[in-house]
Formats: C-alpha cells, sequence, structure tokens
C-alpha cells in the first residue's frame, strides 16, 4: 500500500498544474526547486540525527531515504501556494502554516505514517510543523530576491546587453595584447 502511495504522491501531483497559466508556473518553478532542495537537506539530517525513517519498502525504487512526495507533492504544492498567495506575505504566510498545521499533526501521523511511508522517532509531529513552518518565510525571502533579479534584468534592453559584451571582450582583447 505504501509503494502504491508513494508513487501517487510522487507522480500525480504534476497532472493538477496542467489547467494553470504556464507562464505563472514557470515563475514560481525555481522557488519549487529550492524548497525541494531545503527538504532533501531536511531528509538527510533527519537520517542523521534520527528524526524519522523513511521506509525503503514503501518509496520509489531511486529515492533511499527522502519520501517521494518533495519532488510531486511538495514542489506542485508550493506553485500553488505562490500561485495564488503571492505577492500578499501575510496571506502566504498565513495560509501556508494552517496548511502545514494540517500536514504535520494529522496528515502525517493519520495517512503518511498509517500507510507506512515513515515512522517519526526523535521528532513530534509539533516539532515537524516546527521544522515546516521555518521554511516558510526563506521560501517567501528567496522568491522576492528571484523578483529582484529579473526586474533587474528586464531594466535592460537587448542593445546594452550586447554593447557590454562586445565592450568587455573588446577590453579583454586589449589586455591580452599588452
Amino acid at each position: 500500500m505504501g509503494q502504491i502511495v508513494s508513487w501517487i504522491l510522487f507522480l500525480a501531483p504534476w497532472f493538477l498544474l496542467l489547467p494553470l497559466e504556464w507562464k505563472r508556473v514557470k515563475r514560481f518553478m525555481p522557488v519549487s526547486l529550492f524548497m525541494a532542495v531545503i527538504y532533501t537537506i531536511l531528509f538527510q539530517m533527519a537520517e542523521v540525527w534520527n528524526w524519522w525513517d523513511v521506509h525503503e519498502t514503501s518509496n520509489v525504487f531511486f529515492l533511499t531515504n527522502i519520501s517521494s512526495f518533495v519532488y510531486g507533492f511538495l514542489i506542485v504544492t508550493t506553485i500553488y501556494m505562490f500561485y495564488f498567495t503571492y505577492p500578499n506575505f501575510w496571506l502566504f504566510l498565513i495560509v501556508n502554516w494552517v496548511i502545514d498545521l494540517i500536514q504535520a499533526l494529522i496528515i502525517s501521523p493519520f495517512i503518511f505514517q498509517k500507510v507506512g511511508l515513515y515512522t517519526m522517532n526523535s521528532m513530534s509531529n509539533f516539532g515537524l510543523f516546527i521544522m515546516i513552518a521555518i521554511t516558510v518565510p526563506i521560501i517567501y525571502l528567496y522568491q522576492r530576491w528571484q523578483e529582484n533579479v529579473f526586474e533587474e534584468k528586464a531594466e535592460v534592453s537587448l542593445a546594452e546587453l550586447l554593447f557590454k559584451r562586445f565592450s568587455q571582450s573588446k577590453n579583454a582583447a586589449t589586455r591580452r595584447q599588452r
């Protein structure tokens, strides 16, 4: 049963992106991948500090100690959260924390653990909520930073970029001749 749930959490959520506007989905893909990196690190920490055990029998074959939900459900959920709440920080924070609370205190113990995806060891479900909740402002700040990077690039015209590139290569050639 756990193997089936694991594959569903890995593949099925991606179909939920189909009705969304692709331009906005692409806008929030970097922050979703950043979130997956954060969770990958958290799962590595969990293995070292024995916070929980991911059951290999209930995971997809190429993810040994990381739940498949990180690379499916989590990425898609992060896109949805940004899609519907960004840039309103307080709305983003409150909606995320409510969903995180439900995930940590209801879904984790009564669904994920019951079907055998993982077993909590030295971390409580409330500790899981705190860990998840800490990531929310981090990813919001990351998305704001990403937006600033793209805005700066958008302000520079193509002609200016080409001129800078040409100037840099011309200056480099002049320096090499000396």
